[in-house]
């Protein structure tokens, strides 16, 4: 009895599976759609973040430099001093300095620090920037996919007879491959962007530096 009570279980767990992977499918536009959204708003926060650490670092570069030149000033004050043979007066001044010091090595670690955190930071929000917008240039085309069978459907649907609006239901699908070509080679355009931007040579290059590189092994 228990033994059927299991499998009864077991086939229970499998149709509620397959209802939320049946929902899933149908919504997985919907569900991309606002995955991508929820990223971007994880990208500004994170932005807002970086904001803030470059602000900190900014404020403190800046109260060392003043430290530095009142330390500056008071090493001046010590030597007219010790100039003068007036080592007592000297004495506490150099406590001060020494004081002082201490606190511009404190300042300097907690910059340093920073400094490390923004870097780290800018790195991870690049690749992560990189990674967003090539998934919306994937949700942009699962869209204008999706459209475009949507036309087909209603294009293989049409009875034969009507040969005149076949012709203009090509005429459109033809505009609208054209567009998705504009997408593509703007997309390829942008990549060549950054890949100039970043220093990296485009695939275009790379594929002309194969050519030369054989013309070179087969003319030696």
């Amino acid at each position: 009895m228990l033994y059927l009570i299991e499998k009864l279980a077991t086939a229970v767990r499998g149709g509620t599976r397959e209802v939320l992977e049946t929902a899933v499918d149908a919504n997985a536009q919907r569900i991309f759609a606002q995955e991508i959204y929820e990223c971007e708003s994880n990208l500004r926060q994170s932005k807002q973040h970086l904001a803030q650490v470059m602000a900190e670092k900014l404020s403190l570069q800046r109260q060392m430099d003043t430290h530095k030149t009142r330390m500056a000033s008071k090493e001046n004050a010590i030597r007219v001093q010790l100039q003068q043979g007036n080592e007592a007066a000297a004495l506490p001044l150099a406590e001060e300095l020494a004081q002082q010091e201490s606190w511009l090595e404190t300042q300097q670690r907690q910059h340093a620090q920073l400094l490390a955190y923004e870097q780290r930071l800018l790195h991870t929000l690049k690749t992560v920037a990189s990674k967003l917008e090539h998934y919306r240039a994937e949700l942009r085309m699962a869209q204008a996919t999706t459209h475009a069978q949507q036309a087909l459907g209603k294009l293989a649907r049409q009875p034969n007879a009507h040969s005149e609006t076949f012709s203009r239901m090509q005429d459109s699908l033809e505009r609208i491959q054209h567009r998705h070509h504009a997408f593509d080679d703007k997309l390829e355009a942008m990549q060549e962007i950054d890949a100039y931007l970043s220093g990296e040579p485009t695939e275009k290059q790379q594929h002309q530096q194969r050519a030369v590189e054989v013309l070179a092994r087969l003319r030696a």
